[in-house]
């Protein structure tokens, strides 16, 4: 109760740029429907900030939706964000928010009091708290669905476990690469029947979400927002918001000593590319499991990747509970937890008043209840959050080392379900 509270305290004074935006692309949708992929590159005179696309997968532009149907009357613009909307938009990230919790209890091994321990980490964890109730990302919806998708595997439920897998993919695409790793690590007990089987419900989900908006004549414009999204290779400014730590670091180094380095960005991308393909060996050739297969490849995704918002560290925080509670090595289980609650140091370097005081209406009364908690008005170095983000990176980095050379399972954990036929 006190977890959902402060999160649903937060939500009706908080807001970020997104929340306003979403609110446009909610309105487009109603207006334009199907079609909507067609004005997803955000150029039409509703949107506060032009070009700011809608450049994910259909799932969070239905839920959207459908938060507007409830709150048909609010308004939503570059400075006046009503509180309906922030209400009404944040309402289903809560609610995945809180299933998270719930999945994790379910899936801790032991005591009630233990499973209680495990799903608390995730309750308070700052950085969950600040992702749904302030700035409203949807990240939470996408880590319900992957992290059920691990625990359906532990439970031997691979096609349920595929279906959901699919909606993770459609709600944000980049865990495509968790859950290619997880099929990886399937593939080595699975018959090709039955991994066919759930390839098929991985696909068809994707397939089922993506046609309505294509018998439209979409397909360039889904393609652009669903395949080619990416922004070019640069420098990460501001760096307050970098969390990519080899974009960080190449930024630093440019403003700190001038060199033009921004080039070395544009390996990212086949760099990642070369390193799922040598885990992805590894796991078919390791024993891990499933869980470990989709934090490892999460990441490395944040790891390598050139741009990495911190609303994408919420989806591998979840996965790093499970894991330190399920793993049979001491060293793991303290690694895995120090590498969930590193992001959330952010929040005490951030200026957190700025997302209660930013947008009318505004709530400077909130202000003396954050600085209690340490959360005050500040902006440090960058040098302090490019330091944030490398030490995340090099923490991923080695604890898929680990995973590896030292933290293998016992063959009866390792082991997705195997299935003699089809059926």
């Amino acid at each position: 109760m006190l977890a959902a509270f402060i999160r649903f305290w937060a939500a009706p004074f908080s807001t970020g740029p997104d929340v306003p935006q979403f609110w446009a692309f909610a309105k487009v949708f109603h207006d334009h429907g199907l079609d909507f992929y067609r004005f997803a590159d955000a150029s039409l005179p509703i949107f506060p900030y032009q070009g700011w696309g809608f450049l994910y997968p259909p799932v969070w532009l239905l839920i959207l939706g459908l938060a507007l149907i409830f709150v048909p009357p609010s308004l939503s613009s570059g400075h006046l964000i009503d509180s309906r909307w922030r209400i009404a938009e944040k309402f289903p990230i809560i609610a995945a928010d809180l299933a998270i919790s719930l999945l994790i209890f379910w899936a801790v091994p032991g005591s009630k009091w233990r499973k209680l321990l495990f799903a608390c980490l995730w309750l308070f964890h700052p950085t969950a708290w600040y992702e749904s109730a302030v700035f409203g990302q949807f990240d939470a919806i996408a880590a319900t669905f992957l992290l059920a998708s691990v625990i359906m595997l532990i439970r031997n439920k691979d096609r349920i476990a595929f279906l959901l897998a699919g909606l993770a993919v459609m709600t944000k695409q980049h865990t495509l690469i968790p859950v290619a790793l997880m099929l990886v690590v399937c593939a080595k007990q699975m018959t090709k029947c039955r991994l066919l089987t759930n390839c098929s419900i991985l696909v068809g989900v994707v397939v089922l979400f993506s046609i309505p908006f294509l018998i439209t004549g979409n397909f360039y414009s889904y393609a652009r927002s669903i395949v080619f999204p990416l922004s070019v290779p640069g420098y990460q400014d501001p760096l307050v918001f970098a969390f990519s730590g080899i974009g960080a670091l190449v930024t630093q180094l440019h403003n700190s000593f001038g060199w033009e380095i921004s080039g070395l960005l544009k390996f990212c991308t086949p760099l990642l590319v070369i390193a799922l393909i040598i885990t992805g060996i590894l796991a078919f050739k390791k024993a891990i499991t499933p869980l470990q297969a989709a934090l490892i490849g999460f990441l490395l995704f944040i790891s390598l990747f050139y741009r990495v918002n911190y609303q994408y560290l919420v989806i591998y925080i979840p996965l790093a509970i499970l894991q330190a509670s399920r793993t049979t090595y001491r060293s793991e289980r303290i690694f895995a937890l120090a590498l969930a609650f590193l992001p959330a140091t952010w929040l005490w370097f951030n200026n957190m008043p700025f997302w209660f005081n930013d947008w009318d209406p505004h709530f400077p009364w909130v202000n003396p209840i954050l600085a209690r908690f340490g959360l005050a008005e500040r902006i440090l170095p960058d040098y302090i959050y490019a330091t944030l983000a490398v030490a995340i990176m090099c923490f991923s980095l080695m604890y898929i080392v680990l995973t590896f050379v030292r933290w293998q399972q016992p063959k009866d954990q390792s082991n997705p379900p195997s299935h003699c036929k089809c059926s």
